[in-house]
């Protein structure tokens, strides 16, 4: 029998060989489990999914990159957790922390000093705010609340649904569970399956302001519950009769749909520029809070870096909508002002629009966005700028032709005192509505200002 006792032999060594290979990879898992235990926390960010899952460890690679760190490595600490590690020129090894748990829970960690960075894919909210002022300021003035991105919240279906545009209000409808056949809205007689994100996600957040709590419903609570966008979308994609809702760069293989504010007759896809613009009914800014009494010079360094071109474009590699201002054609229907329509003809538009808060004063993105515009006219060389205003509808069309003009007229003379002189100013008055104005979130996206250039 040698021949079996040589194979055995044989099988032993190899056993052996296999045992000895695993043997020698634990300690190589534990020794990096070690290296990030050792490394130096520079600053950690805490809170929204959309910007932890991709946004934020992109940044903060980057990031090292630019500090000059070498042997840069991202780990999976936990489901929606990650650490960015390097080793910086001094020789010490140093990692940033990304807890993605929801915008929720970024807001949390800054209140229990947990955090340095709270990432939301919302506003904050003005309990958050108040809660948050004694220990750290007012996180909604300029110094502490940065947009770094435009989001575009993507209402998605399985891709053999044949409906392709909604109102807020249908969407409010399905998602309560009022309507639970697609043959109610005019689709194929099956029934609609629904999928949502959880409770401590800011897409959630925003999707429970904008459709659910604007129509005065409650989710479903048929409604399956996510904590990963990737996830859901893919179970979309890939289960009959089903419908959800993701950030913008997670549509992947489900089927996006037109959306349009219950009582506005434009209905918008979820795109680059009309996210980029905010004219999309589900659009939404991606923003940082970091107090403005933080003592953290690496985080504040990081938040400098993420608003220049440089992260800009990572902004774009992770598929979300950079700040970076870009042009297109836009072509508009006939219930613009015939003079505005006329305007525009030979005319591309910006992607950039200025929005106003309650007290008519220009907001904190669009305050950074006049530099960003005056750089991008004078580095194309650009003479022909038309400043556009739109006042939300008082009933008053006189009052809303001077309120527009008046929105036009500041946009002018911010960019007048950084050297440029626009072409032409002119207020339209409420006619032009992108949204409907019978809700305050609608007046406030109305009430506007459009930059033009000519082509």
């Amino acid at each position: 029998m040698p021949n079996s006792l040589f194979s055995r032999f044989i099988a032993a060594c190899l056993l052996c060989f296999y045992l000895s290979v695993g043997s020698a990879s634990e300690p190589q898992g534990d020794s990096r489990n070690s290296a990030l235990t050792e490394s130096e926390i520079l600053f950690t960010l805490s809170g929204s999914n959309t910007i932890g899952e991709k946004l934020a460890p992109a940044l903060a690679q980057r990031f090292l990159e630019k500090l000059g760190a070498r042997n840069i490595q991202l780990s999976q600490t936990h489901a929606v957790e990650k650490t960015v590690s390097g080793v910086l020129p001094n020789g010490k090894s140093s990692a940033i922390e990304i807890k993605a748990h929801g915008s929720s829970t970024g807001f949390k960690a800054l209140a229990h000093n947990e955090t340095d960075i709270a990432m939301a894919s919302r506003r904050i909210k003005d309990s958050e705010r108040s809660e948050l002022l004694e220990k750290h300021g007012d996180l909604s003035a300029i110094d502490s609340e940065y947009t770094i991105a435009v989001d575009g919240l993507a209402v998605i279906v399985h891709p053999d649904i044949a409906i392709k545009q909604l109102n807020t209000e249908q969407l409010a409808h399905i998602f309560s569970g009022k309507v639970t056949n697609w043959s109610e809205l005019g689709g194929n007689d099956r029934p609609i399956k629904l999928f949502a994100r959880d409770e401590q996600s800011g897409t959630y957040d925003t999707f429970k302001s904008l459709v659910l709590k604007r129509h005065k419903v409650a989710l479903s609570p048929q409604a399956k519950r996510f904590e990963s966008s990737g996830k859901l979308s893919k179970l979309v994609s890939t289960t009959q009769g089903a419908i959800g809702f993701v950030a913008l760069p997670y549509v992947n293989d489900a089927k996006p749909i037109a959306v349009a504010e219950a009582g506005a007759s434009l209905y918008f896809m979820p795109n680059t520029f009309t996210v980029s613009t905010e004219d999309y009914a589900l659009s939404r800014r991606l923003y940082l809070y970091l107090p403005a009494n933080s003592t953290n010079p690496y985080a504040q360094q990081f938040i400098d870096f993420v608003l220049k071109d440089e992260a800009q474009k990572v902004v774009e590699e992770s598929n979300l909508v950079s700040l970076m201002i870009n042009d297109a054609t836009v072509h508009f229907n006939r219930n613009y002002p015939p003079r505005y329509l006329n305007m525009i003809r030979e005319s591309k538009r910006l992607s950039v629009t200025f929005h106003f808060d309650h007290n008519l004063k220009l907001d904190n993105k669009g305050q950074r966005d006049i530099g960003r515009l005056v750089d991008y006219i004078k580095h194309n060389a650009i003479s022909d700028v038309f400043v556009f205003g739109f006042s939300a509808e008082s009933l008053d069309a006189s009052h809303d032709k001077t309120l527009s003009k008046e929105l036009a007229n500041t946009i002018s003379a911010k960019l007048e005192k950084l050297g440029v002189n626009p072409f032409y100013t002119q207020g339209y008055g409420s006619r032009g509505a992108i949204a409907s104005n019978d809700t305050a979130n609608g007046r406030a996206k109305n009430q506007r200002v459009e930059i033009w250039v000519g082509r």
